[in-house]
């Protein structure tokens, strides 16, 4: 039996111990725990198994959008987002279509404004204005954000030293992708993301693929679907040739909120630490100098290094599940998760159709004898739906 894409465990019989209502202490969802639970529910167990992907929330502030934030319904109502991607064959899809939509919208090149907001940079770039990397990621990140996804800035640059100006500070995006379970690098300014065997990468990782092997299993595509492509080179600007382009990912830093407009004085950049370089020093260029100075994250005394990578890739969307109780005939699961812009949870059972959950605190599995199913979801804003949940129990 294969019902969740992997195979059912199949498990010593398993027999109830009482009927009456049993509590059980919180803990990852699994196969054990799910068994036992319906063991409890009075149920003979043939075979179970639990596909929960982890739920970690941010333990650092971060600040989303609101939704109805009115900045947010401009620029979905005035630029007809929803048209922008619509027709996409998945989420994946519309997120590439969404990115290549900035990239021809804003026209490459050094900036004589300085707006705050993508509605602005679009008004200007309408009328003929140029704007480099930062201003393409705040674009990406704003209207992915009125479309319902989660989106953030990072900052990223080469390894280097003080000498010389040899710093490449860039401004990308990364989008959380309910379809991967992760968040995904989005380069708006050069129409660019990267993959490893078809599968998208964020920045961490692509970080680890540079520093494997320089990126040697690293596809750099531009474009979007159906058209979109691997490239010999993603950036046009790279120019070292002892380096491929993903050496660009090894210092990286998560803006925390994804409003760039707000007040800069209150801007925290998350900071991520490893062996590689924890014991190193981040420059940018000061050309009066004409040599590297430290980055202004250690000068302002803005950066929050951690030495734990979840603080910088939290997931979104994804609904912890707890077996909290079970008496005769059903399991009771808790639910709790991260997700801005929740609107609530949707679950089937028996593969029948999705239905709102009441209580966005618990849900109710009624079984029987024979194969059960669940399958739950959280759903936000937009009609964004997250990272599902799936069980199965064979029963007599």
């Amino acid at each position: 039996m294969n019902w969740l894409g992997f195979p059912l465990i199949v498990l010593a019989m398993i027999l109830p111990e009482n009927l009456q209502s049993q509590v059980f202490e919180t803990g990852p969802l699994s196969s054990v725990r799910l068994s036992a639970a319906a063991a409890a529910a009075g149920f003979l167990v043939e075979g179970a198994e639990a596909n929960a992907p982890a739920a970690i929330p941010p333990r650092l502030p971060f600040a989303m959008f609101n939704y109805d934030d009115s900045a947010m319904v401009s620029l979905r109502e005035k630029y007809h987002l929803q048209e922008v991607v619509a027709g996409a064959p998945d989420e994946w899809a519309a997120q590439l279509m969404l990115k290549e939509w900035v990239h021809v919208r804003i026209k490459d090149g050094d900036p004589k404004q300085s707006p705050k907001h993508a509605e602005d940079i679009l008004d200007f770039a309408a009328k003929g204005e140029k704007f480099w990397c930062t201003y393409f990621a705040i674009t990406y990140v704003e209207t992915a954000q009125a479309l319902g996804w989660q989106a953030r800035p990072i900052g990223v640059d080469r390894r280097h030293g003080p000498e010389g100006l040899e710093s490449k500070h860039h401004g990308v995006a990364e989008v959380w992708s309910n379809q991967f379970n992760k968040w995904l690098v989005i380069d708006a300014q050069s129409n660019l993301h990267f993959e490893k065997k078809g599968v998208p990468l964020s920045a961490w990782e692509i970080r680890a693929e540079s520093l494997k092997n320089n990126g040697a299993d690293v596809d750099r595509v531009v474009g979007a679907p159906p058209h979109a492509e691997k490239k010999t080179h993603g950036m046009a600007w790279w120019t070292w040739k002892d380096q491929d382009e993903t050496a660009e990912y090894f210092w990286l830093y998560v803006t925390d909120h994804a409003n760039m407009g707000t007040d800069g004085s209150t801007w925290k950049l998350i900071f991520p630490q490893d062996s590689a370089n924890a014991q190193e020093t981040w420059y940018q260029n000061d050309s009066e100098q004409g040599r590297g100075v430290p980055h202004p994250g250690y000068t302002k005394n803005i950066f929050l290094k951690t030495d734990r990578i979840e603080d910088a890739y939290w997931t979104v969307g994804v609904t912890k599940v707890d077996v909290k109780d079970a008496s005769k005939g059903l399991i009771r699961f808790g639910l709790e998760s991260y997700c801005p812009n929740r609107s609530g949870y949707e679950v089937s059972f028996d593969e029948k159709s999705l239905e709102r959950v009441k209580d966005e605190t618990s849900v109710n599995w009624n079984l029987h004898k024979g194969r059960n199913t669940l399958r739950l979801h959280t759903v936000s804003r937009g009609n964004i739906r997250g990272p599902e949940t799936a069980m199965i129990l064979v029963l007599k």
